[in-house]
């Protein structure tokens, strides 16, 4: 049976299953790397033109209902293995549950109906811990990563990105799927290795931990096998010191814009959106850079220090103005323990409109209640300003040594790595037996990079400004692994979460990330690397949440939406208000009668 909703080709690659295409692809980026953020953490985006129809489909918890869904419009189903029931046995194959999923998928194609594959090596079988313990996650504290498999079967994963062996047996069961199943049978397969078969680590929190970490066990320790870093090796973030910050007077990391890094403008420091970091090599005070700041709002630039309670601090630096007439602005400002501004607090400043570099200093003593200083910088009115060789220590301090984030930042861009690198190979791994489309799984919108610096100028720790985030400790740094693919072919970004942020926490006409949904986000990382894109919503949403991501969908260029779930979609009694399957084909109805062109907006600095 032909399948009308043909979808358009990326870059002349389609979508296998695919029988035709109607429309046409404009203007999309090439495979290099992401473009990333432009000055001020704008992004640039081109123009994405789609015609043709979406691909409106469900996540399947259920299957009694494809002739009424067929009938109102969906044409797209995931077809859902499961390891644990698969090989119950190691090397043992239950051919009676095999061959009902043969029989299934058979149904299924005779209909015409485009099926993604959930390989399901995330449902783990129970003789894999019995026989193998050490494929279990390990955090910092020395506890296993093993959640009752009873209620949270799909999170019950096994260490792949640091074990040999975790590989080598999902390995062979991606394997014997190929074997078993024609790969041609599946129009595309999900990827993502991880809790509920997305890209991220285990969460945070684990028997009363809240940032747990997990690359402990004795393989990611291990640099031979793992490449760790060796000054990280043993180090255990929130639990041992940060070796940089130990007997260190000097409090700011990198007060002197020396440092750089691939994936942070300024190391060390969150610049607001609105204005423009830089290291600039020109005309620096003290070493071979300096920070010039081009600001057109009242924006800021910071970095949050721990210090104590009720004690006195002093500080200075090299300020200068590039007209004369704005005033550089270096900024003290004291926050408690939950990072709010300490009531009726007293802050510290340094300024100067002198167009000379000037060095300024100047004391500040703390109240009872202060647990960190926010260092900012600014200037009064729009302008360019420039910043060198800061400095915030105790009083009576007498050694000068610079505070630094070396190893916590070693350790997290090891920690990424090992996931992208885990990307990486599934993607290589299910290539040896199936050449069509891999849909990879990205949990959310993940990180920003500022959300990452100020947990490192934490030392990770686990109660930083931005360490609430789960994202943070899943390695959901969204932008590494896309830039990290070593192949873009046939390989598609989906976004489990399209109605994520709520819509009034978002702008999508915004020029910067920080304002974006998840679904901005993610499209534009897909299509700075000419990558297709899709997903789709959390689940148990109700219909304003389903006309959100049909909009999104739209929006952002995507191909077609899967709605989770599709139990939900026919619940009766339905006391929870989600979304009904009559909702749903309202939906599809307004974004596929006609079939229409939706346009990706260009944003540019």
């Amino acid at each position: 049976m032909s399948r009308w909703w043909l979808l358009p080709v990326i870059l002349g690659v389609a979508l296998v299953g695919v029988v035709g295409m109607v429309g046409s692809v404009v203007a999309v980026g090439g495979s290099e790397a992401p473009q990333g953020l432009g000055p001020g953490g704008k992004a640039e985006i081109t123009p994405l033109a789609l015609q043709g129809r979406y691909l409106f489909g469900v996540i399947n918890d259920d299957g009694l209902h494809y002739d009424d869904e067929w009938a109102r419009g969906v044409r797209a189903t995931t077809f859902e293995l499961q390891w644990r029931l698969y090989e119950p046995q190691e090397g043992v194959y239950d051919t009676a549950y095999i061959n009902f999923m043969k029989q299934s998928l058979a149904r299924l194609k005779a209909q015409g109906w485009y099926v993604q594959l959930v390989p399901g090596y995330h449902y783990v079988p129970d003789w894999v811990f019995t026989k193998y313990p050490d494929v279990y996650y390990v955090n910092q504290y020395g506890e296993r990563y093993d959640p009752d498999p009873a209620t949270l079967g799909s999170h019950r994963i096994i260490n792949a990105p640091f074990n040999p062996q975790a590989r080598a047996l999902i390995a062979g069961y991606i394997a014997r799927i190929f074997q078993d199943f024609d790969p041609s049978s599946f129009d595309s397969v999900r990827v993502g290795g991880g809790i509920q078969g997305e890209l991220r680590y285990p969460p945070p929190d684990w028997n009363g931990h809240t940032n747990a970490y997990w690359a402990f066990d004795s393989h990611a320790q291990n640099p031979a096998e793992s490449g760790i870093p060796a000054q990280v090796v043993g180090w255990r973030p929130g639990v041992d010191p940060n070796p940089g910050s130990v007997g260190r007077g000097q409090l700011l990391v990198n007060p002197g814009f020396e440092q750089t890094h691939a994936y942070f403008a300024i190391p060390g420091w969150s610049p607001d959106d609105a204005i423009t970091a830089t290291l600039t090599t020109t005309n620096p005070h003290g070493g071979s850079r300096a920070l010039q700041l081009t600001i057109g709002t009242p924006h800021r630039i910071h970095q949050f220090v721990r210090v104590s309670p009720g004690t006195t601090y002093r500080f200075g630096g090299w300020l200068r103005s590039a007209d004369g007439v704005g005033r550089a602005r270096v900024f003290f400002n004291q926050y408690d323990a939950s990072f709010q501004p300490v009531a009726g607090a007293p802050f510290g400043v340094l300024e100067t409109n002198a167009t000379a570099w000037t060095y300024l200093t100047g004391t500040l003593t703390l109240s009872a209640t202060t647990q960190y200083l926010k260092v900012e910088m600014d200037g009064h009115r729009p302008g360019t300003y420039f910043f060198d060789d800061l400095w915030l220590e105790r009083e009576g301090e007498t050694n000068h040594q610079d505070r630094e984030i070396a190893v916590p930042l070693a350790f997290y861009d090891w920690y990424v790595q090992k996931l992208t690198d885990y990307q990486n190979w599934q993607i290589a791994e299910i290539r040896k037996y199936y050449s069509g489309q891999l849909d990879l799984l990205y949990a959310g919108k993940g990180l920003l990079p500022n959300q990452v610096t100020d947990a490192l100028t934490n030392d990770l720790r686990g109660d930083g400004w931005s360490e609430g985030t789960s994202a943070l400790y899943a390695a959901a740094a969204y932008d590494r692994h896309a830039a990290g693919l070593t192949t873009t072919q046939q390989v598609a970004l989906y976004l489990t979460g399209v109605d994520e942020p709520a819509a009034h926490l978002v702008d999508d006409t915004s020029p910067y990330p920080s304002d974006w949904s998840a679904a901005r986000w993610i499209a534009y990382l897909a299509q700075s690397r000419g990558m297709a894109v899709w997903g789709e919503n959390s689940g148990q949403d109700n219909a304003t949440k389903l006309r959100l991501s049909a909009q999104r969908m739209q929006a952002n260029g995507f191909l077609g939406l899967m709605w989770a779930f599709e139990s939900e979609l026919y619940a009766s009694p339905n006391p929870n208000g989600y979304a009904t399957i009559a909702d749903y084909e309202a939906v599809i109805t307004l974004y596929n009668d006609p079939p229409h062109t939706v346009y990706l907006p260009l944003v540019v600095r």
